[in-house]
């Protein structure tokens, strides 16, 4: 009788321990991957660039989306090109889905894919870092009125004696981005480096040290536009889309600056290397970070492009409507034209680059 008393007490006794263990399991596996946690998003540019200004507008009012209710804050790490925060973000950063990056990293995957990484100080491995977000930039180019001819239209530009343009490296996509541009457009220039981020430039472009800056909508929109282009100290030259974006008048689609400037359509390995530095906005998570931190984020970027106070606030700061790409084979459709472009561009990308950096070696 006392050997059946102790197996039925044994019994409940693991029936109970089952029951607890399991209850905790189940609670667990129920509670939000980001309960309780932070969320650091590391910007790749300096404080009051364009990259920062859109991710600061992400992250207050992400936050309502991520389930859990994390705390979301933003951390900058300016310097190299956007090189710095890459391989930080790859090197050291936490693999535990409390880090990830807000960055304009097109560069560094055109870099990886089309340039030369370890010439350019790029260690990240971007076929390991886990794209979550991407959403495209709309670029500005802006120049002074007060030139020699002074500029009443983008057209004036070529008229132009002295044209100082400055940059953050050669290498750089944002420079080869107006350099071939220019290049296109038949514009000359002087071509100076080592800024560290938009904010940088515009101060120099302020104090006449430049005479031309460019930048996102983010920057654009809330920051040249008001304190140059609306006082008539500026002018808007080109913008980096098809679509006529209002705001952005008198300047032209890059296609047309090229086209009216040139006379003729762009067209040629300048042209498709423009394209290729066609910039996005990404959330990046470093490799072997959890899925369910990178589907708890890429489902609350989803739910955030729904939002119409998001939507309001964004198209208020940049400009235009958000268009996010978040399922895998739209970012990867995003990202094809930098895997395909083949040994031929590889090589005329190189060349371009040393003839940079040879002309800012100049000044």
């Amino acid at each position: 009788m006392k050997s059946i008393v102790q197996k039925a007490v044994l019994s409940t006794c693991a029936v109970l321990v089952f029951a607890l263990l399991f209850g905790a399991w189940a609670s667990a596996a129920d509670k939000p991957f980001y309960q309780g946690k932070t969320l650091k998003l590391i910007v790749d540019y300096s404080a009051g660039g364009p990259t920062d200004i859109e991710c600061r507008i992400y992250a207050r009012h992400l936050k309502k989306h991520l389930k859990g209710n994390p705390t979301i804050v933003i951390q900058n790490r300016a310097g190299g090109g956007g090189n710095l925060a890459m391989n930080w973000l790859y090197e050291r950063a936490r693999r535990n889905g409390t880090v990830m990056g807000c960055q304009t990293a097109s560069g560094r995957y055109q870099e990886w894919f089309v340039g030369d990484p370890k010439k350019a100080g790029l260690r990240a491995n971007m076929e390991e870092v886990i794209p979550v977000m991407f959403t495209p930039v709309v670029s500005v180019g802006v120049a002074r009125t007060d030139l020699d001819p002074p500029l009443t239209k983008f057209e004036d530009i070529q008229k132009v004696k002295t044209f100082n343009v400055g940059g953050f490296r050669a290498d750089s996509s944002k420079d080869l981005k107006f350099r071939t541009l220019f290049d296109l457009a038949g514009v000359n220039y002087k071509y100076v480096t080592g800024y560290q981020g938009s904010a940088d430039l515009l101060a120099a472009f302020l104090r006449k040290e430049l005479d031309y800056v460019d930048g996102s909508t983010p920057f654009y929109i809330p920051r040249v536009k008001p304190i140059a282009v609306d006082k008539g100290t500026a002018i808007p030259l080109w913008y980096g889309s098809d679509a006529e974006i209002p705001a952005i008048a008198p300047g032209v689609p890059a296609r047309e600056f090229v086209k009216r400037l040139s006379g003729k359509e762009p067209a040629g390995p300048l042209w498709q290397l423009f394209q290729i530095l066609t910039s996005y906005r990404q959330i990046l998570a470093p490799p072997e970070t959890p899925k369910a931190a990178v589907e708890a984020v890429r489902g609350a970027f989803i739910a955030l492009s729904k939002d119409p106070e998001f939507r309001s606030d964004y198209k208020k700061s940049v400009g235009i409507e958000p268009h996010m790409l978040t399922a895998p084979k739209d970012i990867e459709k995003a990202m094809r034209p930098w895997k395909t472009a083949g040994d031929e561009m590889k090589q005329f990308r190189a060349k371009y680059v040393d003839e940079g950096r040879k002309l800012a070696a100049k000044k």
